[in-house]
């Protein structure tokens, strides 16, 4: 095990260099020039002169060659400094500390909230012998896969926000009151619902309910009802912990969806994360500040993907040694 995390984790470095080359090669050849950006957004909207221009590209290094000036950045990156913002001004660490939590608590949120529904629905679904049941499940999860993650954000919006006036419609708190536990909470709830139930929802619980539902008449699990073991630990031990590889492999993937909806839902509910700050970077054509939210987002798909493959390797013994796909 130990083996294999280092393995992914020498893996995860090489992608996050390849990552790093290709978002700085795309922005290198986008359109536009971050210098006249900066100087049109300093003299409030003003086409700038192209001597002004000059000028400042000089003082931003964009004269040089693509490769000097990745280089130059990758060598700075390694000693932990991501640039400086050409809009703000400020350090890009700084603002990615600002912004990184609240990413983070957002998208874990949603990964949880995700995880235990469709855990529950799936095992519903899988274990139940209730026809109507079955298909008041099928029929929700018929709906919950044709609305898009940005669809499900406005439709809670409106109707627990703008209608009834039940939850916060956006930020972390009141204008003008301190953050506390319980306004975090009751902000956080609506945004991490949205991106809980979008349309990978129901993928989810299909993985709980086949990987879960084939177990169910196996004969290892009617030699344990037989033995007269508990129905809880025949479910926990008999159908779960086989049954939720399938589920947990493909949650790891799913974060890599959830952080794609992620910034989307931030915008929608005004939640202060890389979301609003990587739309404006890519606005202003702010190279440090994209390619650093870039590189942060990947760096949690890979964790989310290393994590799920450590918590397969721990569900099934089989994959701890290879063994998992010739079974």
């Amino acid at each position: 095990m130990a083996l294999r995390a280092v393995r992914r984790l020498a893996t995860a470095a090489l992608v996050v260099a390849a990552l790093s080359v290709v978002c700085f090669g795309l922005l290198d050849a986008a359109p536009g020039d971050p210098a006249a950006s900066v100087l049109e957004a300093r003299s409030g909207g003003r086409p700038p002169s192209p001597a002004a221009i000059a000028e400042l590209r000089g003082e931003m290094g964009l004269d040089d060659p693509p490769p000097v000036r990745y280089w130059r950045w990758a060598s700075h990156a390694l000693r932990g400094d991501l640039g400086t913002s050409y809009m703000s001004g400020r350090p890009v660490t700084e603002t990615l500390g600002d912004t990184v939590p609240w990413t983070l608590l957002l998208t874990a949120s949603a990964v949880l909230l995700s995880f235990a529904a469709a855990l529950a629905v799936g095992l519903v679904a899988a274990l139940t012998r209730r026809a109507w049941l079955r298909r008041g499940i099928d029929l929700l999860l018929f709906v919950m896969g044709g609305m898009p993650g940005f669809v499900v954000a406005l439709l809670l919006l409106y109707a627990f926000a703008a209608a009834t006036h039940l939850m916060p419609s956006g930020g972390v708190s009141r204008p003008g009151e301190p953050v506390t536990a319980y306004g975090l909470l009751a902000h956080l709830m609506l945004p991490a619902c949205a991106l809980a139930f979008g349309h990978h929802f129901g993928v989810y619980v299909r993985l709980v309910e086949n990987g879960v539902g084939r177990l169910r008449d196996a004969p290892h699990v009617q030699n344990a009802r037989v033995r007269g073991l508990p129905r809880r630990t025949v479910v926990v031990r008999h159908l779960m912990r086989p049954g939720l590889v399938p589920f947990t492999a493909r949650l790891g993937v799913g974060v890599g969806t959830l952080v794609a909806g992620v910034y989307a839902t931030e915008v929608i509910f005004s939640w202060p994360g890389m979301g609003r700050e990587a739309i404006s970077a890519a606005r202003a054509q702010d190279h440090p500040l994209l390619i650093a939210i870039v590189l942060v987002t990947g760096l949690i798909v890979i964790a989310a993907n290393l994590a799920a493959e450590l918590i397969v390797a721990a569900l099934d013994p089989r994959a701890r040694t290879g063994r998992a796909d010739a079974a």
